[in-house]
């Protein structure tokens, strides 16, 4: 895998965010779900490379992917990745817009 940047980390996770929505978080905790119109793009993504960008998060303690419920489950310290920031990440679906600022945050964190 090739090293990539800060900013490569966050813009590769908030391209791939997409193809999920939120189907459970409480604090400290988050479940997205693969959206089915997201589903053939989703066959194209490296995997791997998507794996290691989501490890480059800080916060983020534990990942897990099941791939028969095209579900993953994502542990996070709450104190480093506000929950608030969960729900900017999820309402870039209704809310394109506010990526910037979403992306800004993020980098942040990162350093």
């Amino acid at each position: 895998m090739k090293t990539l940047s800060n900013e490569d980390i966050v813009d590769e996770f908030l391209d791939h965010i997409r193809y999920f929505r939120v189907a459970h978080h409480v604090r400290g905790r988050i479940r997205v779900k693969a959206l089915w119109r997201s589903l053939k793009d989703l066959r194209h993504v490296d995997k791997e490379q998507l794996q290691g960008v989501v490890a480059k998060i800080p916060g983020i303690l534990d990942y897990r992917i099941n791939l028969k419920a095209l579900s993953a489950v994502i542990e996070y310290d709450p104190g480093i990745l506000p929950p608030s920031l969960w729900d900017d990440v999820a309402s870039l679906e209704n809310y394109p817009l506010k990526r910037d600022e979403v992306r800004s945050q993020l980098l942040t964190l990162l350093g």
